[in-house]
């Protein structure tokens, strides 16, 4: 069976304040996390690649321990695109499970980055002008307005769900 690649970003992990500003329907963290990891884990297999784009947690009140263990648990080779949220060291998210970190990661003519390269963020469209992907996978934005040009969004409440790289090659 071929391995799959997945795609997220910004699942804000024990992060209380994001089911309100998101409209995300949980009670509270404990149980958005939970439904999160049982998604990934009915959706990702050991041997596939996760290409995630940043944002695994925000207000972690003293639960790093707590998320290292969740990142331990979620199947797949876990790549991490540092987001705005992701404080950790490198080697702490080594440790929790991932196999790579990066700012971003240019592969296969896709660029991976947090924040879409919008044109105030002259750092961004720099890295798109060197590498002049044909698509920018990006999260950051939360809702659900429509995709920027050259982009695809893939945080986690556009879609609720992980996305298959393949639907956005085919």
């Amino acid at each position: 069976m071929a391995h799959k690649t997945w795609l997220t970003s910004d699942l804000h992990l024990f992060h209380e304040n994001i089911i309100k500003y998101c409209n995300r329907e949980y009670k509270d963290a404990d149980e958005m996390n939970a439904h999160i990891v049982s998604a990934w884990k009915n959706t990702v297999a050991d041997d596939d690649r996760v290409i995630f784009v940043g944002d695994l947690s925000a207000g972690l009140r003293g639960r790093r321990d707590d998320l290292a263990s969740i990142c331990n648990q979620l199947p797949g080779r876990k790549t991490l695109i540092r987001g705005n949220h992701d404080h950790e060291t490198d080697q702490w998210y080594l440790d929790s499970g991932f196999v790579d970190v990066y700012t971003h990661l240019y592969e296969n003519n896709i660029l991976y980055i947090h924040k879409p390269a919008t044109q105030e963020r002259i750092h961004l469209r720099a890295l798109v002008n060197k590498n002049k992907p044909r698509l920018i996978v990006h999260g950051h934005i939360h809702d659900t307005g429509p995709e920027i040009d050259g982009h695809f969004n893939v945080a986690w409440d556009r879609h609720k769900r992980l996305i298959n790289l393949d639907e956005l090659t085919k």
